[in-house]
């Protein structure tokens, strides 16, 4: 019962936060378990870190130090006009250094994996300015209308999400097998 109401707070700050509107306006529908099939770990893929390029869009995956994938990727609509995350609200992905906190499925988003963002770093930079850094930014899927994939150029050509970093569902699905809580993750400008 506990872990319900964890996922029921998490979603709704989620939804609140922003992570779940398409860019379209229309969120479109919701998933249920049963798209959120189970995707097995694959130790011949564990990473040993993920890598954000914001101005390239893309996501690099290391493996034993090599790049073994690299994915497109969505940013916060406000990212390349205003930089890095500096607090809630702001619409921007932050940088730095941070780890996988969680993976879980996602009703609005397919699936969600939390980085821990705001790291030391993000809040003392928060409380210098007076503001709340933000939190709850994650690695996620595409909204239910696109489930299929047939929106996946569309969403992929925008930023559009609130700060956190989007990927196709197909794409997310591989991240997943190769994903542990605590693997490193460093978003650079």
């Amino acid at each position: 019962m506990r872990k319900f109401y964890i996922f029921a707070i998490t979603t709704a700050i989620l939804w609140l936060g922003g992570c779940t509107m398409a860019p379209t306006g229309k969120s479109g529908g919701h998933y249920s378990s049963r798209d959120c099939k189970p995707v097995a770990f694959r130790p011949d893929r564990a990473a040993d870190k993920i890598v954000i390029k914001q101005h390239e869009h893309k996501v690099y995956v290391y493996h034993k130090g090599h790049i073994i994938k690299t994915f497109r990727a969505s940013l916060g609509k406000n990212t390349m006009s205003r930089g890095a995350k500096v607090k809630a609200g702001d619409f921007c992905t932050p940088i730095g250094s941070y780890r996988i906190v969680d993976k879980r499925c996602h009703s609005l988003k397919y699936r969600a994996m939390t980085i821990s963002y705001p790291n030391a770093k993000d809040r003392a930079r928060a409380k210098k300015l007076g503001v709340n850094p933000g939190n709850y930014i994650t690695f996620h899927g595409q909204p239910y209308w696109n489930r299929d994939g047939h929106g996946d150029s569309y969403t992929l050509e925008h930023d559009w999400t609130n700060g956190c970093i989007a990927l196709t569902n197909s794409d997310l699905d591989w991240l997943w097998s190769a994903i542990k809580p605590g693997t490193p993750v460093i978003i650079e400008k």
